[in-house]
C-alpha cells in the first residue's frame, strides 16, 4: 500500500493524538453545542431565547456540513455504510425537533418548550457520542481528501444564511433523507441572525 504525503501526515496526526482539521472542526462544534445546552439549562427565562436560537443556528450549520460534505465522503469509503444511514436518520429527527421548536409559541422558557429542548439535547448527545466514538474513528482509518473536506466545510460555515438555505438537502447519502420536505434549513435560519 503506497501512502501519499497527506496519508503519512494523517497517520502522524493520529499517533500524536490530533485529528484531521475537518474532524476537529466537527468536534469543536460538538463541544460548543454541549456548552450551549448546559448554559440553557442554567439560564433564566429571559436568557433562554437567545441561547435557544444560537443552538438552533449552530445545529443547522453543523447538520448542513455533515449532510452535504462529510456523510457522502464517509459513505463512499465505508464498506458497510449502516452507521451513516443511522446518522442521517438521527439528523432527520433533529430537523423535526428544530422545526417544532422554532415554530413553538410562547417559546423558550415555557415548560413544553423546555421539555422538547431536553429531548433535543438528549438526541444530540447520543448522536455526538456515536459520531465521536464510532463514525469518526472509522473514517479516520481511511485515506480521504481531508483537506478538501475541511475546505468544503469551511465554505458552508462561512456562507451567509440566505445562501446556505438555498442549498438543497437532496444530495443526501440516504435515499429517505432525499425525499421532498420543506426546507428546514430556511425555517431555522429565518430571523436568527
Amino acid at each position: 500500500m503506497k501512502l501519499t504525503e497527506e496519508g503519512t501526515s494523517h497517520m502522524l496526526e493520529r499517533l500524536l493524538g490530533s485529528f484531521p482539521k475537518v474532524i476537529q472542526l466537527l468536534r469543536d462544534d460538538h463541544k460548543l453545542v454541549r456548552s450551549l445546552f448546559a448554559q440553557y439549562a442554567k439560564a433564566s427565562n429571559g436568557e433562554k431565547p437567545q441561547i435557544a436560537h444560537r443552538i438552533i443556528r449552530e445545529l443547522t450549520i453543523h447538520a448542513a456540513i455533515e449532510e452535504r460534505v462529510i456523510y457522502p465522503a464517509f459513505r463512499a469509503v465505508f464498506q458497510d455504510p449502516h452507521m451513516i444511514y443511522e446518522a442521517v436518520e438521527a439528523h432527520q429527527l433533529v430537523h423535526v425537533l428544530l422545526d417544532k421548536l422554532n415554530k413553538f409559541r410562547p417559546g423558550p422558557g415555557s415548560a413544553t418548550f423546555d421539555a422538547r429542548f431536553k429531548v433535543l439535547r438528549e438526541l444530540v448527545k447520543h448522536h455526538v457520542d456515536e459520531e465521536e466514538g464510532r463514525v469518526f474513528p472509522k473514517a479516520e482509518a481511511h485515506e480521504l481528501d481531508w483537506k478538501g473536506l475541511f475546505e468544503k466545510a469551511q465554505k458552508i460555515k462561512q456562507q451567509p444564511p440566505e445562501k446556505r438555505q438555498k442549498k438543497s438537502r437532496s444530495k443526501s447519502p440516504h435515499p429517505r433523507a432525499a425525499s421532498p420536505q420543506p426546507s428546514l434549513i430556511r425555517t431555522h435560519t429565518r430571523g436568527l441572525i
